[in-house]
């Protein structure tokens, strides 16, 4: 049985703060970066969708307005599949932070009790 001391237990309380200050970062600039480019992603989209119309409003012919929603929606499917790709790689990345932080380290200081 390992003995407690005073030492170990305030290192283990700093080690504690430090990980739990370092994940409260993480999880942060995670929800901070996915607000940025999500309500990037839906600015662009509101812009193409202005320009559609726009050029469906000055359309000639039906035609000319089925083109121009046909590639306003090509335009969706790519932001939306952008932004989705970008949001799944920012999770994966703050799992594998958060996993790295709270990971116990080998060199025994973990063992307390």
């Amino acid at each position: 049985m390992t003995d407690i001391t005073p030492e170990k237990v305030k290192d283990l309380l700093e080690s504690t703060i430090a990980s739990s200050t370092e994940a409260w970062e993480a999880q942060s600039k995670y929800f901070d970066d996915l607000v940025k480019r999500n309500v990037a992603s839906f600015a662009t989209l509101s812009d193409a969708r202005i320009e559609s119309l726009k050029t469906i409003g000055e359309s000639h012919n039906f035609n000319e307005a089925f083109e121009a929603n046909i590639a306003y929606e090509q335009t969706v499917h790519a932001q939306l599949k952008t932004m989705h790709d970008a949001n799944t790689q920012a999770w994966d990345d703050l799992q594998a932070k958060l996993s790295t932080i709270y990971t116990p380290t080998d060199d025994g200081d973990q063992e307390m009790l």
